[in-house]
């Protein structure tokens, strides 16, 4: 794991702005650095040695006439067999790192190198011969890259505060990437925080070509999943093919130089990448949870269960009674580089500090929910799919008495409005509904901008879904949510949650759930063997039946969350008064303080605000902070 860099074109004192981007990078690689400065182009890189510890694997690497040069950021887990087959046609190697074969297979494939890639990455090439800057991201968004085109100029790196050190890049607030992450609390790509900052977004290819001072570039898809219930399938099938493809997910991620370790936090899916990786390793795994003092965020009982059960050589570590501070608080959101509300990733940020001290690489169950089901919103489309085929006049007067025992305090606020969302609602606007944190109407009350794109847009269907003929109305949401799931909300918030949290405490986090072949078949299940009744990941609970604990694979999917509200200090909510609602914010250049002010105050006052859950509540003021935070960043270059 790494951090990258780089750009095609005229920078002026390229060598100071090359130290800039390596420095700024050091924590996504403390183990060394290399930069390679041409007259039109630069290679930036900092290393967190994990596989070829010796100057063989230092980056830029090139080929064996140094014409073609790679930088790249991630694991590649079929080096071994792309390596074996470049040789047969030729290619010489001076050592065994996977980013070694890069440069080569590019020279023998072109850009189509990247299809026959299985990993995470984020990879720039510069072929000197074409003066071409070719840059590609994995499949899923696992590993982030961002660029960015200035006058006669392209730039890219691994984080946005690397590209914010480069002169000539447009860092004005985009009105659009606000209005859209007061609805996501993230910020779908391409879009970023910047205006002349952009995202490659998952399974794309950037080519630029350098022609006189000028430069000419597209973006295209080499990969985009495709989503096609096999109907005849049966459970045992499933099962057994599930259970094949997890274990062999595992071990081709398990290479390393340096120690691995695994992240059970006593869920089933990180319960299963340990239970198949303490059998793939002969020493076995070391298995690490975190205890919370909070009992009902804790799950240390169904970790040290697991761990007992497989045998791993398992550490519990403590979170203790350290609070939440202004500082720590802000400096994750801070590194974030962008805004971005979702909280858990001071938990995460947090177990990766504390994991840090014993490994270097970690595996965990992030993207087993998204393809097999696992979220509560699987089980929740089918009483939805139930419930429109209710006659209208019914809706009315179950919203009607829902309200009415609102009032009375009998029920929450949330339920009236919640059913009265889903009111007739198309496929688009359900799956919208139940992935937005601030719905259409509060949005539209909160946000000044009017002529910004609708947020719908990005929940509409933009993949193909070979529905079997004939199919129900719930196949077809089922697909249309695993889309969702896996275009937006994986890449957006979650991956990159584990790649901001992680990263910034050098530590490398690997998702074999996100294996492709794995995640390919998962797509292929019907509905009926993801959910069943309310309990979702049907196939791969069974699967857990046969490698853990009977009541772990039978418990209730838990989120990975901090109580913000009662985890912060006593110093956090006071500056925050200060800092949101103040004079000197600037919040109310994009959000009505009318709106957005008792919200915070309710927080900081440690009150229920009506129509908004605990966790909603925290959830809006992180949004708010972090926007505020961003907003306040001065721009390090603004000019030309």
């Amino acid at each position: 794991m790494c951090g990258i860099a780089g750009w095609l074109g005229n920078l002026p004192g390229a060598e100071g702005h090359a130290a800039r981007l390596s420095q700024t990078m050091r924590h996504r690689g403390p183990d060394g650095h290399g930069v390679q400065v041409w007259a039109d182009a630069g290679l930036v890189h900092t290393r967190l040695s994990i596989i070829d510890l010796s100057p063989a694997g230092a980056q830029p690497i090139t080929n064996e006439d140094r014409t073609v040069w790679a930088v790249f950021n991630g694991e590649i887990y079929n080096h071994k067999e792309l390596r074996h087959d470049l040789k047969t046609r030729g290619h010489g190697f001076k050592g065994y790192s996977d980013a070694e074969v890069l440069p080569h297979l590019f020279k023998e494939n072109g850009t189509g190198f990247v299809t026959k890639l299985r990993g995470m990455f984020a990879i720039a090439i510069y072929d000197r011969q074409t003066r071409s800057l070719t840059l590609a991201r994995d499949r899923f968004g696992i590993k982030p890259l961002f660029y960015a085109f200035g006058k006669n100029r392209l730039t890219f790196a691994s984080e946005i505060s690397a590209l914010k050190q480069i002169p000539g890049i447009d860092l004005r607030p985009d009105r659009q990437a606000i209005y859209d992450f007061a609805a996501l609390f993230h910020i779908p790509a391409p879009q970023t925080f910047y205006t002349g900052i952009r995202a490659l977004e998952p399974g794309e290819i950037l080519e630029a070509r350098l022609e006189g001072d000028r430069i000419f570039s597209r973006i295209q898809k080499y990969h985009q999943w495709v989503i096609a219930p096999n109907p005849q399938i049966t459970f045992s099938e499933a099962v057994e093919r599930a259970d094949e493809l997890i274990r062999a997910a595992v071990k081709n991620q398990l290479e390393s130089d340096v120690t691995i370790g695994s992240l059970l936090s006593g869920g089933i899916d990180s319960s299963l990448v340990s239970a198949a990786a303490q059998v793939a390793l002969p020493e076995g795994i070391h298995t690490f949870n975190v205890r919370f003092p909070e009992k009902q965020y804790d799950e240390t009982w169904a970790a040290v269960a697991v761990a007992n059960h497989i045998g791993s050589n398992h550490q519990t570590l403590f979170m203790g009674q350290n609070r939440g501070s202004w500082q720590q608080i802000t400096d994750v959101l801070r590194h974030a580089g962008q805004p971005f509300a979702d909280t858990s990733i001071f938990a995460v940020n947090a177990v990766c500090r504390l994991m840090r001290s014993h490994i270097t690489v970690a595996l965990s169950g992030d993207g087993g929910d998204e393809a097999f089901g696992g979220y509560d919103v699987h089980w929740r489309i089918a009483q939805i799919a139930q419930l429109q085929k209710l006659p209208l006049h019914l809706w009315r007067s179950g919203v009607t008495f829902l309200s009415r025992l609102s009032k009375l305090g009998m029920i929450s606020e949330r339920v009236p409005c919640r059913i009265q969302s889903v009111m007739g609602a198309d496929d688009t606007s359900i799956v919208q509904t139940l992935w937005c944190w601030i719905r259409d109407e509060e949005h539209a009350r909160l946000c000044h901008d009017k002529d910004a794109l609708p947020v719908r847009r990005l929940f509409e269907p933009q993949w193909t879904h070979n529905l079997p003929e004939p199919h129900s109305r719930l196949e077809r949401l089922s697909a249309h949510l695993t889309e969702v799931n896996t275009r937006l909300i994986l890449p957006n918030d979650f991956l990159f949650k584990v790649d901001t949290a992680s990263m910034k405490e050098s530590l490398e986090v690997r998702v074999p759930m996100l294996d492709e072949e794995l995640f390919a078949f998962a797509m292929s299940l019907p509905h009926r063997l993801k959910v069943s009744g309310h309990t979702g990941k049907r196939t791969l609970r069974e699967v857990a039946k046969r490698r853990l604990p009977k009541a772990v694979s039978t418990k209730p999917k838990r989120g990975f969350e901090i109580p913000v509200d009662t985890w912060v200090d006593d110093d956090f909510k006071p500056r925050l008064k200060d800092c949101l609602p103040g004079r000197s914010s600037r919040l109310s250049e994009f959000f009505r303080p009318e709106i957005y002010r008792p919200i915070v105050q309710a927080f900081c006052d440690n009150r229920a605000y009506p129509g908004i859950s605990r966790q909603s509540l925290y959830q809006r003021v992180i949004m708010l902070l972090s926007v505020q935070l961003a907003l306040n960043e001065d721009s390090p270059n603004p000019s030309p």
